[in-house]
């Protein structure tokens, strides 16, 4: 049973069990503010592409593959046409040959609106501040964003949210500038493929520091509406590998990049590199970190069919890499939203709108949106994953069941490893074996050697006392002595006796 027991809480500790720990962590000073990123759904304004077009040679083919640039990869490979889109990416090249200073990143960089084009007003718990001094300006697959930063460009008063509802939090006021908008010849029509259906912003809520689009879902936003979007804080501390768990909390080795670690943003830079490795280039959603030649609507498609799509029972799919290396980063934390919209504004936001904008009425109706966000609650979740047991909780169970079975403690583990390891010596040792014979055999002989002198010590100290007592018994028959004295000296011990001493006569012992 001690065994079984024993063998029980080994095969437990080295299964290395973890357990998940769920708190709720109020913070007295207030909430940090996390990061927001807005992005409008229009990436590329009409005065832009007038200004871009002044040599007259862009067409609005080679305009619309310049913006597919950005797109979702996986979206260009299953729905552009592989004909046509040869024939657009061809006029492109003739466009880049006569526009040498042409680049792709800074024409995403650059077609979209500008901070103040597109932020009429901010406010933080009610307070009115600068939207655009606290702005960065951001390149994701929307074009041209801007990223609010509150906890490392904004004064101290902005970084925290001190009491709960939308009065205490932050409040953009947007506008679309539809006008901007390209559209058809035909003055109906939206000139730019895309996979977007809507017009307005699409904002993210994410972690300082962190890619938007890979640490959010992004909330959608349509002009003349309000949407309050009101958020909880998630917290994720995970056991790294050291520590019986599976998370990483630095890059894999190869990566080099300046990103903060997410699993998310991994897998982007391992799918880039083998995009990289295969073609030369790599599509723009998997560049995050903006290292590697980004690749043009055309080269991924060709890429992806010459070099990764397989079949599989007849159907067509990607084979990508699987990027076991990108595990789940070790600390983390979410932002989840819970989200209700007002459509139309009232008489008294109107004026109000019309008065901060120097907009017309009908201007605001058709592009302005007010984006609300703050805490729903000033406590958020935390979710810690822990280690089941400890080496020393497994010992003190080990050593409660050796008592409870046989009363035995660490001296006497010793004592038993000692002796089974002699055991498993001899078993295995041939010399031990010969070794050990020898030594019993020596042993042997030596108790029989030590019984033989023990004997023959005896033997010669019984036979010295019987001369010495006839000796002195000859002394004594040469001499009177009182009887006393020779009753001590020789006389037999009768226990029996009240004297304690024998009334035989000496005479046997003498002659014996």
């Amino acid at each position: 049973m001690l065994c079984f027991q024993i063998f029980v809480l080994l095969q437990m500790y080295f299964s290395k069990p973890t357990l998940s720990q769920v708190s709720f962590i109020v913070n007295e000073g207030g909430m940090d503010f996390p990061a927001v990123t807005v992005c409008n759904f229009n990436p590329i304004k009409k005065s832009y592409v007038r200004e871009l077009n002044a040599s007259g040679d862009l067409t609005g083919a080679t305009l619309e593959y310049l913006l597919q640039t950005n797109m979702d990869a996986m979206f260009v490979f299953s729905n552009l046409d592989r004909h046509n889109l040869k024939e657009t990416h061809d006029e492109a090249e003739t466009y880049f040959q006569n526009h040498t200073d042409f680049q792709i990143i800074k024409f995403l960089r650059t077609a979209g609106y500008d901070c103040g084009e597109m932020f009429l007003t901010c406010y933080f718990g009610g307070r009115r501040f600068d939207c655009c001094k606290y702005m960065k300006q951001k390149v994701t697959s929307l074009g041209k964003c801007w990223e609010l930063d509150l906890q490392s460009l904004a004064p101290e008063w902005m970084r925290k949210q001190i009491s709960p509802g939308s009065e205490s939090g932050l409040q953009l006021i947007v506008d679309a500038q539809l006008e901007e908008e390209l559209r058809g010849e035909n003055g109906d029509a939206n000139a730019i493929f895309s996979d977007i259906y809507e017009n307005g912003f699409r904002y993210y809520i994410h972690p300082p520091g962190a890619n938007a689009e890979l640490s959010s879902e992004g909330i959608s936003v349509s002009p003349s509406r309000t949407v309050y979007s009101a958020i909880k804080t998630v917290s994720h501390n995970l056991l790294n590998r050291r520590n019986w768990g599976n998370c990483s909390e630095k890059w894999p080795e190869h990566y080099n990049t300046h990103l903060y670690y997410s699993a998310s943003a991994c897998r982007a830079l391992c799918i880039a590199q083998y995009f990289n490795d295969t073609c030369g280039c790599a599509p723009f959603t998997y560049n995050v970190d903006g290292q590697k030649k980004i690749c043009a609507p055309y080269e991924s498609i060709t890429c992806m069919d010459d070099h990764m799509l397989r079949k599989l029972n007849g159907t067509d799919y990607l084979e990508l890499p699987d990027c076991t290396e990108c595990h789940m980063e070790c600390q983390s934390t979410s932002y989840t939203s819970y989200n209700s919209y007002g459509d139309g504004f009232n008489r008294g936001s109107l004026d109000w709108l019309r008065k901060i904008s120097n907009k017309s009425e009908t201007h605001i109706k058709n592009n302005v949106a007010v984006i609300n966000i703050f805490f729903l609650e000033m406590f958020y979740t935390s979710y810690s994953q822990v280690q089941a047991t400890s080496l020393t909780e497994i010992l003190s169970d080990i050593g409660g069941n050796m008592g409870m079975f046989l009363g035995m403690s660490v001296i006497t583990i010793t004592e038993l490893s000692l002796f089974f390891s002699k055991i498993f010596w001899i078993m295995v040792s041939k010399r031990r074996r010969q070794y050990m014979y020898s030594k019993k055999k020596n042993e042997k002989e030596k108790e029989q050697q030590l019984d033989d002198a023990v004997k023959e010590f005896q033997e010669r100290r019984s036979r010295r006392n019987s001369r010495e007592n006839i000796s002195s018994l000859s002394n004594y028959s040469n001499r009177i002595v009182p009887i006393e004295e020779f009753q001590k000296k020789f006389g037999y011990k009768n226990p029996n006796s009240a004297e304690n001493l024998s009334s035989c006569s000496l005479d046997s012992v003498v002659s014996v």
